[in-house]
């Protein structure tokens, strides 16, 4: 240690004039229980929130957002809950990372202790979900349940293991899923509004559905099977029903043309019928004269297409040719 710093005088808090400064102890004092007052008399709650109030540790009242008067000291104590925001319980998984590139654990401990469950025809399957609530009443999710997300989780599993138990593993695997997320979102509601709980189940979702490691291969191989007996089976269904109205088309359509042709037929044969009989109605008024006219006009159909013509007479036994005036001889 340096000569210089032993010179140096020790500082005595003695020798410090207070005089000067006790006229502003109270008034800094005043401000400052002002400030603390203010501070501890007002509280924000932001749009997405609610606020329940205790006073003395009794529930008062929820306020809405905005800002909000309040008694201090631990008078009034004040719990905000978000009532607008969507809150998730995973069970079988569990979300490491979301976004573009998520991330996913299903190899946690004690994932496969939720997971595996029992199917109604003694099959067991992995199920995977997750449960998507809000709080609706924040006074009941603050006070009735000592712990809510416990108890939601209990109530779920609890549902979910009933749910898939009454129904068989191909039900749980394919076509019952649907089925299965909507009545367990009616039961886990039914259940938490009986114990008060103050939450809106808004989703229950099954995120996978698979069977154990295990056996995945044996069901996968039988899934397969299905699969193409399935796509056989549309095809054989698919060229029948487009054979078949392409037959019955084909049908109706020599029906139709058939009945056309009958009709057709019909029609001509009566009209030759009544032109028949129009003409047998004249030839029976003057049989002669109709009997000359049809030959004239039978004859003046026929003398047109013959070549030559000869004249025939009954009591001639001979031919005589009839002489075609119409037609030149004369040497080219």
């Amino acid at each position: 240690m340096s000569d210089d710093y032993r010179r140096q005088p020790d500082f005595k808090f003695d020798s410090v004039q207070l005089e000067p400064f006790k006229k502003y102890i109270i008034p800094i004092a005043i401000v400052l229980a002002i400030i603390i007052i203010g501070y501890s008399s007002f509280y924000t709650v932001k749009a997405n929130q609610e606020a329940a109030i205790l006073r003395f540790g009794r529930y008062t009242k929820t306020v809405g957002p905005g800002l909000h008067g309040k008694l201090p000291f631990g008078i009034d104590r004040v719990y905000i809950g978000e009532v607008k925001r969507i809150y998730n319980e995973e069970f079988g998984y569990r979300t490491l990372r979301s976004g573009r590139e998520s991330a996913i654990d299903y190899d946690f401990r004690g994932a496969k202790d939720v997971s595996l469950m029992l199917t109604g025809d003694r099959n067991c399957s992995v199920v995977n979900w997750v449960v998507r609530y809000k709080i609706k009443d924040l006074k009941a999710f603050l006070f009735n349940v000592r712990n809510v997300k416990d108890t939601i989780r209990d109530v779920s599993e609890a549902v979910m293991r009933t749910t898939i138990g009454d129904r068989s593993i191909d039900e749980v695997l394919t076509v019952g899923r649907r089925d299965i997320e909507e009545l367990a979102r009616e039961k886990m509601e039914n259940r938490l509004d009986l114990y008060g709980c103050g939450i809106d189940i808004q989703v229950v979702n099954l995120k996978g559905v698979d069977p154990p490691s295990q056996v995945k291969d044996a069901f996968d191989a039988v899934n397969k099977a299905v699969q193409m007996r399935d796509q056989i089976i549309n095809e054989a269904e698919g060229k029948k029903n487009k054979i078949i109205p392409a037959a019955r088309g084909k049908r109706e359509q020599v029906i139709m043309e058939a009945e056309g042709y009958k009709v057709k037929r019909i029609n001509e044969a009566t009209g030759d019928t009544k032109a028949f009989l129009a003409v047998l109605m004249e030839y029976e008024k003057e049989k002669d004269v109709t009997r000359r006219r049809l030959y004239l006009e039978t004859m003046a159909k026929v003398l047109p297409e013959c070549e030559e013509i000869y004249i025939i007479d009954k009591d001639q036994k001979g031919l005589l040719p009839f002489l075609n005036l119409g037609e030149s001889k004369l040497p080219q």
